[in-house]
């Protein structure tokens, strides 16, 4: 049978059958990604990100090109463009025998277009200089490189790494998702100076950024960043936002920013908005300290999306009362997205309930200032609003836990949901359900986290069923005619995706 279909159309099974187009978009999740329940092995529910159900779905990716390239000759041949167009890695020592693999055969690289290490424990067998040469050697091999994901902390390889994507990835770099020391900032200028046609970046800075860092010749460059789209910066990212005022940014539609549980030095804000606001479509405020938001607003006319934190005391929303109150000085004509960060104190579960018997008037001021915040989001303020989106993963925990708000919180909660009913705006939780749909216990469910999720993903898809199940009747028919062995080169990965988690 194998032989009877011509190469061309096995290659179109095998797209559809590895289910991994998702993966090559230009794109990162933000905080609109849905979360989705789970079964853990205790069988309690528990959230999963949208990162790691994007880890989930390259290790499910790889056992069906596992189970492809183990079939026969034919399927091993064909299967290679599948199985090296990503590569995912949560240990390092795997990262070391795919370089072995890359060095022996310089031609496996060039199928790859994803390029992703998650974080992994300390103790891998490896260490930190080997690992850093092992991943610039499969850069330098990777010339299709477009996608480049490391969440784990580039304190010594920032310069070796950031040398090899700009010399071996220049021109076909997108998405970059990286994790750098504060002080490494000229460092990360000097690299997105190199890569022209990034759309995506997301940076994560980590440690205590100093009083006064030197950038030396990078604080003069009048970068440029002519094609980037989507800006997302984590942690303590005051010098780099200072820096990117003056930047030329004209494609840029999406910024998100998440502060941590930072509360000082926060940067001018108002004055980038000034600069480069007009265009943005999407903007994420995820900030402890309080933000002017009317005059955000305002100098972002096309927003269509915009998340902020509803525990601000914003003094302009306080002057009316709660009931009607106005949030801008003019309405919003674009906006048709909210989304809400924090509001752990809103109804009176998880950590808020033990906080609320200890200082009973700071969690009373807090629910005062969530109820004004989110008086204000009505159609007088915002003609074209659709949807609420309550994006806080721990306070959808905690609500399941509790079965539901406290007792003296659920009229906050009937209020809420009124006041959406009303006015014809969906209230949604991270999920993407309505905010208060909760996961419920069948009978018959005895889905686990390790069998991935009936509970989250539903039945497959009949056509990917079918073809799952040819595939491992392909493989029943090839075992008694190919006894071959597996060639070693394989025989390597293998035993280094099979431990991938």
């Amino acid at each position: 049978m194998v032989s009877a279909l011509p190469d061309e159309l096995w290659l179109d099974i095998f797209a559809q059958a590895v289910e991994d187009a998702e993966l090559f978009e230009h794109t990162l999740p933000t905080a609109f990604s849905e979360a989705s329940w789970f079964k853990t092995l205790y069988g309690d529910w528990s959230l999963r990100t949208a990162q790691e159900g994007v880890n989930n779905a390259q290790r499910r990716s790889y056992a069906t090109k596992k189970a492809i390239m183990s079939t026969c000759r034919t399927w091993r041949r064909l299967g290679y463009e599948f199985f090296y167009r990503f590569l995912f890695f949560s240990n390092p020592r795997n990262i070391q025998r795919v370089c072995a693999l890359m060095d022996r055969d310089k031609d496996l690289g060039w199928w790859t277009k994803r390029l992703h290490v998650t974080r992994y424990f300390a103790g891998g067998g490896a260490t930190m200089e080997t690992t850093q040469n092992s991943l610039v050697s499969i850069i330098r091999h990777c010339p299709n490189l477009q996608i480049f994901i490391v969440n784990w902390p580039l304190s010594n390889t920032l310069q070796a790494i950031g040398d090899a994507l700009c010399t071996f990835c220049s021109r076909t770099l997108r998405v970059l998702h990286i994790n750098i020391p504060t002080t490494a900032l000229a460092k990360l200028i000097y690299m997105l100076q190199c890569l022209p046609k990034l759309t995506t970046a997301h940076i994560e800075f980590d440690g205590t950024p100093p009083e006064h860092i030197n950038l030396g010749a990078a604080g003069d460059l009048a970068l440029t960043l002519p094609s980037l789209e989507h800006l997302s910066l984590r942690g303590p990212f005051q010098d780099f936002l200072e820096e990117a005022i003056g930047w030329e940014i004209p494609r840029l539609k999406a910024l998100c920013l998440d502060f941590v549980n930072h509360r000082d030095d926060f940067p001018d804000l108002l004055e980038f908005l000034r600069m480069h606001g007009a265009q943005l479509t999407f903007l994420d405020l995820n900030i402890i300290p309080t933000l002017d938001v009317p005059t955000i607003l305002d100098l972002c006319p096309l927003l269509t999306t915009f998340t902020f934190n509803p525990d601000w005391r914003i003094p302009s929303w306080e002057q009316h009362s709660y009931v009607g109150s106005s949030s801008t000085r003019r309405p919003h004509a674009n906006i048709t997205t909210i989304g809400l960060h924090h509001l752990l104190y809103a109804f009176g579960v998880g950590y808020a309930a033990t906080y609320d018997k200890v200082d009973p008037f700071a969690t009373q001021m807090i629910r005062r200032r969530n109820d004004v915040n989110f008086a204000a989001l009505n159609k007088r303020n915002f003609p074209r609003l659709e949807r609420i989106r309550v994006l806080n993963t721990t306070l959808l925990s905690d609500l399941e836990a509790n079965n539901g708000p406290s007792q003296h919180c659920y009229e906050r909660w009937e209020r809420w949901w009124r006041q959406c009913q009303k006015e014809g705006i969906r209230l949604e939780d991270c999920t993407g359900e309505t905010l208060g749909t909760l996961p419920m216990d069948e009978e018959d469910d005895t889905t686990t986290e390790d069998s991935e999720s009936v509970v989250e993903e539903g039945q497959p898809q009949p056509h990917l069923s079918s073809l799952r199940e040819l595939l491992m009747e392909c493989r029943r028919m090839n075992a008694q005619r190919e006894m071959d062995v597996t060639p070693p080169a394989l025989r390597m990965i293998y035993a280094g995706t099979s431990r991938l988690s």
